[in-house]
Protein backbone atom coordinates (compact mmCIF):
# COMPACT_ATOMS: atom_id res chain seq x y z
CA UNK A 1 0.00 0.00 0.00
CA UNK A 2 1.17 3.52 -0.78
CA UNK A 3 1.62 6.11 1.93
CA UNK A 4 -1.05 8.80 1.66
CA UNK A 5 -1.19 12.15 3.43
CA UNK A 6 -4.79 12.66 4.50
CA UNK A 7 -6.03 16.24 4.69
CA UNK A 8 -8.91 17.26 6.97
CA UNK A 9 -11.42 19.90 5.94
CA UNK A 10 -13.58 20.77 8.95
CA UNK A 11 -16.26 23.49 8.77
CA UNK A 12 -18.66 24.72 11.49
CA UNK A 13 -18.10 21.93 13.97
CA UNK A 14 -17.51 19.06 11.59
CA UNK A 15 -14.89 16.71 12.99
CA UNK A 16 -12.93 13.58 12.13
CA UNK A 17 -12.16 11.05 14.84
CA UNK A 18 -9.59 8.27 14.31
CA UNK A 19 -10.87 4.87 15.40
CA UNK A 20 -8.84 1.76 16.20
CA UNK A 21 -9.77 -0.42 13.24
CA UNK A 22 -8.08 -3.58 14.40
CA UNK A 23 -7.70 -4.60 10.75
CA UNK A 24 -5.80 -3.75 7.58
CA UNK A 25 -6.97 -0.19 6.97
CA UNK A 26 -7.25 3.27 8.52
CA UNK A 27 -10.65 3.79 10.16
CA UNK A 28 -12.11 7.26 10.61
CA UNK A 29 -15.43 8.58 11.90
CA UNK A 30 -16.59 11.72 10.08
CA UNK A 31 -19.06 13.57 12.29
CA UNK A 32 -21.56 16.30 11.41
CA UNK A 33 -23.00 18.18 14.42
CA UNK A 34 -26.52 19.63 14.65
CA UNK A 35 -26.57 22.51 12.17
CA UNK A 36 -29.15 25.03 11.02
CA UNK A 37 -30.01 25.52 7.35
CA UNK A 38 -28.44 28.99 7.31
CA UNK A 39 -24.91 27.61 7.77
CA UNK A 40 -22.73 25.08 5.99
CA UNK A 41 -21.04 22.29 7.95
CA UNK A 42 -18.65 19.68 6.61
CA UNK A 43 -16.32 16.91 7.75
CA UNK A 44 -14.07 15.89 4.85
CA UNK A 45 -11.05 13.67 4.36
CA UNK A 46 -9.12 13.96 1.09
CA UNK A 47 -5.69 13.65 -0.50
CA UNK A 48 -5.63 16.76 -2.72
CA UNK A 49 -5.91 19.85 -0.51
CA UNK A 50 -3.34 21.39 1.80
CA UNK A 51 -2.77 24.60 3.71
CA UNK A 52 -2.23 26.52 0.46
CA UNK A 53 -5.64 25.35 -0.88
CA UNK A 54 -3.90 24.02 -3.99
CA UNK A 55 -5.66 21.33 -6.02
CA UNK A 56 -3.24 18.46 -6.60
CA UNK A 57 -4.92 15.39 -8.09
CA UNK A 58 -2.79 12.25 -8.21
CA UNK A 59 -5.11 9.51 -9.46
CA UNK A 60 -5.48 8.21 -12.99
CA UNK A 61 -6.94 4.90 -14.14
CA UNK A 62 -6.31 2.10 -13.53
CA UNK A 63 -7.13 2.56 -9.84
CA UNK A 64 -8.82 0.25 -7.36
CA UNK A 65 -10.49 1.62 -4.22
CA UNK A 66 -11.82 -0.59 -1.45
CA UNK A 67 -13.63 0.94 1.52
CA UNK A 68 -15.55 -0.61 4.39
CA UNK A 69 -18.20 1.84 5.58
CA UNK A 70 -21.33 2.36 7.62
CA UNK A 71 -23.54 5.34 8.51
CA UNK A 72 -25.44 6.49 11.58
CA UNK A 73 -28.76 6.32 9.70
CA UNK A 74 -30.36 5.18 6.46
CA UNK A 75 -31.78 8.69 6.03
CA UNK A 76 -29.11 11.32 6.58
CA UNK A 77 -29.55 15.06 6.06
CA UNK A 78 -27.34 16.55 3.34
CA UNK A 79 -24.82 14.58 1.30
CA UNK A 80 -22.11 12.02 2.04
CA UNK A 81 -19.91 9.58 0.20
CA UNK A 82 -16.47 8.52 -0.96
CA UNK A 83 -14.56 8.08 -4.20
CA UNK A 84 -12.76 10.19 -6.79
CA UNK A 85 -13.64 13.60 -8.29
CA UNK A 86 -12.04 16.77 -9.67
CA UNK A 87 -13.38 19.15 -6.98
CA UNK A 88 -14.65 21.58 -9.64
CA UNK A 89 -15.99 24.28 -7.29
CA UNK A 90 -14.21 26.96 -5.29
CA UNK A 91 -15.13 27.72 -1.68
CA UNK A 92 -17.32 30.55 -3.01
CA UNK A 93 -19.12 28.11 -5.31
CA UNK A 94 -17.54 29.28 -8.57
CA UNK A 95 -17.16 26.65 -11.29
CA UNK A 96 -13.51 25.91 -12.05
CA UNK A 97 -14.17 23.21 -14.66
CA UNK A 98 -16.93 20.73 -15.59
CA UNK A 99 -17.38 17.96 -12.98
CA UNK A 100 -15.97 14.44 -13.25
CA UNK A 101 -16.75 11.77 -10.64
CA UNK A 102 -16.44 8.06 -9.97
CA UNK A 103 -17.81 7.48 -6.47
CA UNK A 104 -20.45 6.24 -4.06
CA UNK A 105 -22.71 9.22 -3.36
CA UNK A 106 -25.63 9.86 -0.97
CA UNK A 107 -28.04 12.80 -1.02
CA UNK A 108 -31.05 13.33 1.24
CA UNK A 109 -34.68 13.72 0.06
CA UNK A 110 -34.30 17.52 0.03
CA UNK A 111 -32.08 17.16 -3.05
CA UNK A 112 -33.06 16.37 -6.62
CA UNK A 113 -29.84 15.74 -8.55
CA UNK A 114 -30.35 13.50 -11.57
CA UNK A 115 -27.23 12.40 -13.38
CA UNK A 116 -29.49 10.23 -15.55
CA UNK A 117 -33.18 10.83 -16.24
CA UNK A 118 -34.29 7.34 -15.19
CA UNK A 119 -32.86 7.42 -11.65
CA UNK A 120 -34.29 9.16 -8.58
CA UNK A 121 -32.77 12.50 -7.68
CA UNK A 122 -31.72 11.43 -4.18
CA UNK A 123 -30.64 8.33 -2.25
CA UNK A 124 -27.46 6.27 -1.99
CA UNK A 125 -25.93 5.59 -5.41
CA UNK A 126 -22.98 4.27 -7.31
CA UNK A 127 -22.37 7.00 -9.88
CA UNK A 128 -20.04 8.04 -12.69
CA UNK A 129 -20.02 11.40 -14.46
CA UNK A 130 -17.53 12.23 -17.21
CA UNK A 131 -17.78 15.73 -18.62
CA UNK A 132 -14.89 15.11 -21.02
CA UNK A 133 -15.99 12.02 -22.95
CA UNK A 134 -14.66 13.25 -26.28
CA UNK A 135 -12.12 15.63 -27.78
CA UNK A 136 -14.65 16.71 -30.39
CA UNK A 137 -14.63 20.49 -30.79
CA UNK A 138 -18.38 20.82 -30.20
CA UNK A 139 -18.11 19.06 -26.83
CA UNK A 140 -15.11 21.07 -25.71
CA UNK A 141 -16.63 24.31 -26.94
CA UNK A 142 -19.93 23.75 -25.12
CA UNK A 143 -18.29 23.34 -21.73
CA UNK A 144 -15.72 26.05 -22.29
CA UNK A 145 -18.55 28.47 -23.06
CA UNK A 146 -20.57 27.39 -20.00
CA UNK A 147 -17.52 27.88 -17.77
CA UNK A 148 -16.62 31.26 -19.29
CA UNK A 149 -20.15 32.53 -18.72
CA UNK A 150 -19.28 32.75 -15.07
CA UNK A 151 -21.34 31.57 -12.12
CA UNK A 152 -23.68 34.61 -11.75
CA UNK A 153 -24.85 34.50 -15.37
CA UNK A 154 -25.00 30.72 -15.49
CA UNK A 155 -27.01 30.61 -12.27
CA UNK A 156 -29.37 33.26 -13.63
CA UNK A 157 -29.97 31.12 -16.71
CA UNK A 158 -30.42 27.90 -14.72
CA UNK A 159 -32.96 29.45 -12.37
CA UNK A 160 -35.27 30.27 -15.28
CA UNK A 161 -37.14 27.19 -16.38
CA UNK A 162 -37.09 27.85 -20.14
CA UNK A 163 -33.36 28.54 -20.21
CA UNK A 164 -32.55 25.87 -17.62
CA UNK A 165 -34.00 23.16 -19.84
CA UNK A 166 -31.78 24.24 -22.74
CA UNK A 167 -28.62 24.43 -20.61
CA UNK A 168 -29.20 21.11 -18.86
CA UNK A 169 -30.10 19.37 -22.12
CA UNK A 170 -26.90 20.65 -23.72
CA UNK A 171 -24.89 19.45 -20.74
CA UNK A 172 -26.47 15.97 -20.79
CA UNK A 173 -25.80 15.68 -24.53
CA UNK A 174 -22.07 16.19 -24.03
CA UNK A 175 -21.34 13.96 -21.03
CA UNK A 176 -21.17 10.30 -20.18
CA UNK A 177 -23.13 9.44 -17.03
CA UNK A 178 -24.26 6.28 -15.27
CA UNK A 179 -25.78 5.76 -11.82
CA UNK A 180 -27.76 3.19 -9.87
CA UNK A 181 -29.54 3.29 -6.52
CA UNK A 182 -28.07 0.92 -3.93
CA UNK A 183 -30.39 -1.36 -1.99
CA UNK A 184 -28.32 -1.65 1.20
CA UNK A 185 -28.74 -1.08 4.91
CA UNK A 186 -26.48 1.93 5.32
CA UNK A 187 -26.18 1.40 9.08
CA UNK A 188 -24.50 -1.99 8.56
CA UNK A 189 -20.91 -2.54 7.50
CA UNK A 190 -20.45 -3.11 3.77
CA UNK A 191 -17.40 -3.28 1.54
CA UNK A 192 -17.57 -0.81 -1.36
CA UNK A 193 -15.17 -1.46 -4.22
CA UNK A 194 -14.44 0.74 -7.22
CA UNK A 195 -12.37 -0.63 -10.09
CA UNK A 196 -11.69 2.47 -12.18
CA UNK A 197 -10.25 1.44 -15.53
CA UNK A 198 -9.56 3.42 -18.70
CA UNK A 199 -12.57 2.02 -20.56
CA UNK A 200 -15.02 1.30 -17.75
CA UNK A 201 -15.65 1.75 -14.03
CA UNK A 202 -16.91 -1.25 -12.07
CA UNK A 203 -18.77 -0.63 -8.79
CA UNK A 204 -19.22 -3.50 -6.32
CA UNK A 205 -20.86 -3.87 -2.92
CA UNK A 206 -19.72 -6.85 -0.84
CA UNK A 207 -18.21 -8.36 -3.98
CA UNK A 208 -21.41 -8.05 -6.04
CA UNK A 209 -21.31 -5.95 -9.20
CA UNK A 210 -23.91 -3.16 -9.01
CA UNK A 211 -22.85 -0.89 -11.88
CA UNK A 212 -20.68 -1.11 -14.98
CA UNK A 213 -20.10 2.41 -16.33
CA UNK A 214 -18.37 2.77 -19.73
CA UNK A 215 -16.32 5.82 -20.73
CA UNK A 216 -15.24 6.97 -17.24
CA UNK A 217 -13.00 10.02 -16.72
CA UNK A 218 -9.39 9.67 -17.82
CA UNK A 219 -8.20 12.94 -16.27
CA UNK A 220 -6.50 13.21 -12.84
CA UNK A 221 -8.93 13.05 -9.90
CA UNK A 222 -8.60 13.26 -6.12
CA UNK A 223 -9.90 10.94 -3.41
CA UNK A 224 -12.53 12.34 -1.04
CA UNK A 225 -14.73 11.07 1.80
CA UNK A 226 -17.16 13.54 3.36
CA UNK A 227 -20.43 14.24 5.14
CA UNK A 228 -22.13 17.67 5.01
CA UNK A 229 -25.53 19.43 5.05
CA UNK A 230 -25.64 20.44 1.38
CA UNK A 231 -28.68 20.11 -0.87
CA UNK A 232 -29.22 20.87 -4.55
CA UNK A 233 -31.82 20.71 -7.28
CA UNK A 234 -30.61 20.26 -10.84
CA UNK A 235 -33.32 18.26 -12.58
CA UNK A 236 -35.03 20.83 -14.81
CA UNK A 237 -38.27 20.59 -12.85
CA UNK A 238 -40.39 23.38 -11.37
CA UNK A 239 -37.49 24.75 -9.34
CA UNK A 240 -35.09 24.26 -12.27
CA UNK A 241 -31.84 24.84 -10.38
CA UNK A 242 -31.00 25.85 -6.82
CA UNK A 243 -28.63 25.00 -4.01
CA UNK A 244 -28.74 25.58 -0.27
CA UNK A 245 -28.30 23.76 3.05
CA UNK A 246 -30.59 21.67 5.24
CA UNK A 247 -31.24 21.52 8.97
CA UNK A 248 -29.41 18.74 10.78
CA UNK A 249 -31.31 18.29 14.03
CA UNK A 250 -29.09 15.63 15.58
CA UNK A 251 -25.50 14.51 15.19
CA UNK A 252 -24.88 12.17 12.26
CA UNK A 253 -21.77 10.35 11.12
CA UNK A 254 -20.09 8.11 8.58
CA UNK A 255 -17.37 5.60 9.45
CA UNK A 256 -14.94 4.65 6.69
CA UNK A 257 -12.13 2.13 6.79
CA UNK A 258 -9.82 2.93 3.88
CA UNK A 259 -8.23 -0.19 2.51
CA UNK A 260 -5.82 1.47 0.12
CA UNK A 261 -5.31 -0.09 -3.28
CA UNK A 262 -3.58 2.78 -5.04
Amino acid sequence: MNTVSWHHLLINGGRIEPVDAGSTGALFRLVLPPTCASAYADAQLDDYTDASSARRFMHLPPRRMEIRARFSSNVLKGTAGFGFWNNPFTQRGDVVEPPCTVWFFYSSPESDMRVTRSTAGHGFKAAMLNSYPSTHAAVTGTFNLMTKLGRPLLNWMLRRRALAGLVLSAARATVQAREVLLNVDMTAWHIYTLDWQTDQALFMVDGRLVLCAPHPPRKPLGFVAWIDNYRATASGGTRAYEFAYVDVQQEQWMEVEIRQRW
